[in-house]
């Protein structure tokens, strides 16, 4: 097991994988150097997993599978370990949330909450894991009952956007259920769950029940998903790469649950309270950088309180403090890559010179404490269109698209007129008319005068934003499989005459 301390830390980060209960160093003949998005100086280097280590981390997962210790154990055991980690989690928060920091330029302040959350997802589904039941038939002559069973090896692959809390919702879910995990972290942002198998070995999860291996997606991931002894495919990410997934797993008949991009919607109503929908708009459009899916990203406002709202909303959005990550004053961090911001200027000015009008932000903070980092203040743009590149497409910044509706129809005609259907929000204070709004917005998701998903919440995508649901007890169905089994009561007689 390598440890690396970091600079000017007492933390301490893992970067070798881990396969069979060990750590072992990749060979797959890559080094990638993870960079610090706060002054894109190298925190350290990842060497890739190898093909034959990802089939040899496949190979020993499906063999624990199998394996007494492992398929022996009740539900409840499994809720049990699942419980431990939780455990060691809050133990090692600040750990963890310094490294998430560090790894993605998420403020400590939200990383904090993002391992708790984490740990919060554990305990959830430690709960779900004895309470896995089937059903009972009467047929007569016969009856049926159907059992839940697991899987299998569950392949995960997780983005480099809130790594740890993406993987932990996914993987507790599915070893709540009894299936054993090939994870796979973005190989730009893997250190959280790398770490994490420190936990797993301390919380003594029985070796090969969890490997985890980096690499790059198109060679690491690609193997992962193709991989016979896959049985399914937890994946979250851009629309891109779920599609790549879903060609990968075509040979071998792998379901997948996808979770990918989003383009979501702000509807205000005339009757809200002005304040509240301010910083409701501000926390859906900007929170952790809007480098996430179910992010607010086209606000539709009425005609009559446009320049008012954007006026107050610009205000406010240019107060939020920007800085370094460990610092618990700053709220909004370096979005993950300097080419990541270079296309996100790229579009805003494209989207100028079609007509749209800059508000505020648009071009990377020149801030002498910010500019070695890829910061990109709180952007806003009117006088978009919905044809606009910036009204379509998944920016995954803080860049919020305003557009005026005369009539609600043509707001949520507006809003649904996306490929995408992940998250929507709506702000207004009458009770019929948000209902109403929700009933026939095209989204797996809807906020009314709210934000934020948590374990009990079933989430997921309408459209291209995905396939089957992360959280709650709609997850447990994901992770588990049906089995019909029919008993007869009498004799059987042969339905052919002698």
């Amino acid at each position: 097991m390598k440890v690396t301390k970091l600079a000017d830390s007492k933390t301490d980060i893992l970067t070798d994988h881990f396969i069979g209960g060990k750590w072992v160093r990749g060979g797959g003949g890559l080094t990638v150097s993870v960079i610090n998005p706060f002054d894109n100086e190298p925190i350290c280097a990842i060497h890739a997993a190898s093909i034959a280590q990802v089939a040899e981390a496949v190979e020993i997962a499906h063999a624990a599978f199998k394996h007494p210790s492992w398929r022996g154990l009740l539900g409840r055991q499994r809720g049990e370990l699942l419980h431990r980690l939780a455990g060691l989690l809050r133990r090692d928060l600040e750990i963890f949330a310094t490294i998430e920091s560090m790894d993605t330029g998420i403020p400590i302040r939200e990383t904090r909450m993002e391992v708790s959350t984490s740990a919060l997802h554990m305990e959830y589904f430690a709960g779900f894991a004895g309470k896995i039941e089937g059903s009972y038939q009467d047929l007569g002559k016969r009856f049926n009952y159907t059992r839940r069973e697991p899987y299998g090896v569950i392949g995960q692959i997780v983005p480099w956007n809130t790594p740890l809390k993406l993987m932990a919702r996914g993987f507790a879910a599915a070893v709540a259920c009894g299936n054993t995990m090939v994870v796979k972290p973005s190989i730009v942002a893997p250190l959280s769950i790398l770490r994490f198998a420190k936990l797993v070995k301390e919380a003594g999860c029985p070796a090969g029940t969890v490997n985890i291996v980096t690499g790059p997606g198109r060679t690491v991931g690609k193997a992962i998903v193709e991989h016979p002894k896959v049985r399914k495919v937890i994946f979250t990410g851009g629309t891109e790469g779920g599609q790549e997934i879903m060609h990968q797993a075509v040979a071998t008949v792998t379901p997948a649950v996808l979770e990918l991009g989003g383009k979501g919607p702000i509807i205000v109503c005339e009757d809200v309270d002005h304040d509240e929908a301010i910083d409701g708009v501000l926390t859906q459009a900007f929170a952790r950088k809007a480098e996430v899916c179910f992010a607010g990203t086209r606000l539709f406002l009425p005609e009559s309180m446009h320049d008012r709202f954007v006026d107050d909303l610009a205000k406010k959005a240019a107060k939020i403090p920007m800085g370094n990550p460990l610092e618990g004053t700053t709220q909004l961090g370096p979005l993950m890559t300097a080419e990541r911001l270079d296309g996100i200027v790229d579009a805003i000015n494209a989207a100028v010179e079609e007509g749209a009008h800059l508000v505020c932000g648009g071009a990377k903070a020149t801030d002498p404490a910010l500019v070695r980092g890829n910061f990109l203040p709180p952007t806003i743009l009117t006088r978009v269109t919905p044809g606009m590149a910036v009204a379509k497409d998944e920016l995954f910044g803080p860049v919020l698209s305003v557009m005026t509706y005369k009539t609600l129809d043509k707001a949520i005609d507006m809003a649904n007129d996306s490929d995408y259907g992940l998250a929507a929000y709506v702000w207004s204070n009458d009770i019929r008319r948000c209902h109403a709004i929700a009933d026939r917005l095209e989204s797996g998701n809807v906020f009314l005068n709210a934000y934020g998903y948590q374990s009990e919440i079933p989430f997921g995508g309408y459209k291209m934003s995905g396939i089957g649901r992360e959280h709650g007890a709609e997850a447990m169905h994901e992770y588990t499989q049906v089995k019909s089994v029919t008993v007869g009561l009498e004799r059987f007689k042969s339905r052919f005459e002698a």
